[in-house]
C-alpha cells in the first residue's frame, strides 16, 4: 500500500491555504499514515501563520492518519526551489509524492484513487488527476459552490478539446500535458524539478518519460479548479502559462522510443505554428469557396468568418492564437522566471 507525501508549495496564498487544508483534512485517505508538507516560498502575507494555525486544528492529535508540517523554502526562491524543499522534508517511508496547488480542491476519493493506481500498475511512473473547471468553490474546502450550493461547471472549448486529447494519450501511457495541480509520481524515480523552469509539471513529466515509465491521467481522481473570470488577471495568467510551456519544451530531452520523440516534436512544433496554420487554413478555405461558387462563395465565407469572430467560442480561439503569438517571442529558458505572484480571491 502506497504511503503518500503531499507537497503544497505556496507563495502569498493566505486567501486559499485554509480552504486547502480543510479539504485535505476531510479527504478519504487510503489506509496507513501519510504526510503533508506546506512550503512557504517567502510569502509577504500570513500564508505560513494561517497554515500552522489551521494545521494544529485539523491535523493535531486527533488526526490519526496524517502528519502535517509547515516549512520555509531552503533553496533559491521560486516554485522549483519550494518543491525541492518539500521533497527533502518528506520522511523516508513516503513512496508516492503528490504535488498540488493551494487553490485547487480534491474530490473526497481522489487520493485513494491515486494510491490504488500506483498499487495496481507496476509500470506507472506518474499520474495526474482529472480536472473539473467550476464557476466558484466553497470556502470550507468541500466540493460545493461558494454559496454552498451545487457546483456550476465552467469549462471552455479549449478545456474540453484538451481533455479529450489527454484521455487518448493516457490510454497508451503517454500523457504529455499533465495537470500540475494534482500530480503524483513514484518517489523511487528520484525526480527533482529543474531550477529556472516555470512549467515544473512538464519538466517532471519529461523526466519520467525519459525513464521509459508510463504517465497516465486517473479519471476517478478528480480535482476542482475555479475558472478565473475574463479580465486582465486571466490574460496575464494565460500568457505566463503559454510562455512557460514554450520555455520547458525548448530544453533538450532524450526520450527512449521513436513514438516518444515524435510526440515531443509535435508538441514543440504544432502549438508554436498554430497562428500561421490557422491563417493558412482560413486563406485556403476562402480560395476554395471562391473557386466553387465565385462571389457568392466569398460572401458566404466572409459571413461565416464574421459570425465566428462574434461568438464566444470564436473569441476564445482568437484570444488563444494571440496569446501563443505573444508568448513564443519571449519564452527562452533565461527569459522566464519560475517565481510566482499569486492573486487569489
Amino acid at each position: 500500500m502506497a504511503t503518500l507525501g503531499i507537497v503544497v508549495p505556496c507563495r502569498d496564498e493566505e486567501a486559499v491555504i485554509e480552504r486547502k487544508l480543510e479539504n485535505l483534512a476531510s479527504a478519504q485517505w487510503p489506509p496507513g499514515r501519510h504526510h503533508v508538507v506546506v512550503v512557504d516560498d517567502g510569502s509577504g502575507d500570513a500564508t505560513a501563520a494561517r497554515a500552522r494555525e489551521r494545521g494544529r486544528e485539523r491535523f493535531g492529535a486527533g488526526a490519526a492518519c496524517v502528519d502535517l508540517r509547515v516549512v520555509e523554502n531552503r533553496h533559491a526562491p521560486g516554485k522549483a526551489g519550494a518543491i525541492r524543499t518539500g521533497l527533502e522534508s518528506l520522511p523516508e517511508e513516503v513512496t508516492v509524492v503528490v504535488l498540488t496547488d493551494a487553490d485547487v480542491i480534491f474530490r473526497p476519493e481522489a487520493l485513494g484513487e491515486l494510491s490504488r493506481a500506483f498499487d495496481e500498475r507496476e509500470r506507472l511512473g506518474m499520474a495526474c488527476g482529472a480536472q473539473e473547471f467550476v464557476a466558484s468553490l466553497a470556502a470550507d474546502g468541500s466540493a460545493r459552490a461558494s454559496d454552498l450550493g451545487a457546483l456550476e461547471p465552467a469549462p471552455e472549448t479549449y478545456d474540453v478539446w484538451t481533455a479529450g486529447v489527454r484521455g487518448l494519450e493516457s490510454r497508451w501511457g503517454k500523457l504529455f500535458s499533465v495537470h500540475g495541480q494534482l500530480l503524483a509520481w513514484r518517489r523511487e524515480l528520484g525526480l527533482v524539478p529543474t531550477a529556472g523552469i516555470a512549467a515544473d509539471d512538464l519538466d517532471l513529466m519529461l523526466q519520467v518519460r525519459a525513464r521509459g515509465r508510463r504517465v497516465e491521467r486517473i479519471e476517478s481522481a478528480r480535482f476542482l479548479e475555479a475558472k478565473t473570470p475574463h479580465g486582465e488577471r486571466r490574460a496575464t495568467q494565460a500568457l505566463r502559462r503559454a510562455g512557460a510551456y514554450f520555455q520547458a519544451l525548448a530544453v533538450e530531452h532524450t526520450l527512449p522510443t521513436a513514438v516518444d520523440r515524435l510526440q515531443l516534436a509535435a508538441y514543440r512544433l504544432l502549438p508554436r505554428a498554430a497562428p500561421e496554420l490557422a491563417l493558412l487554413g482560413a486563406l485556403l478555405l476562402g480560395l476554395v469557396s471562391v473557386r466553387l461558387a465565385g462571389w457568392i462563395g466569398l460572401l458566404v465565407f466572409a459571413t461565416l468568418g464574421l459570425g465566428l469572430a462574434l461568438t464566444r467560442r470564436g473569441r476564445e480561439l482568437l484570444e488563444l492564437l494571440k496569446i501563443i503569438r505573444i508568448a513564443r517571442r519571449g519564452s527562452s529558458r533565461r527569459g522566464l522566471s519560475d517565481r510566482w505572484e499569486m492573486q487569489r480571491t
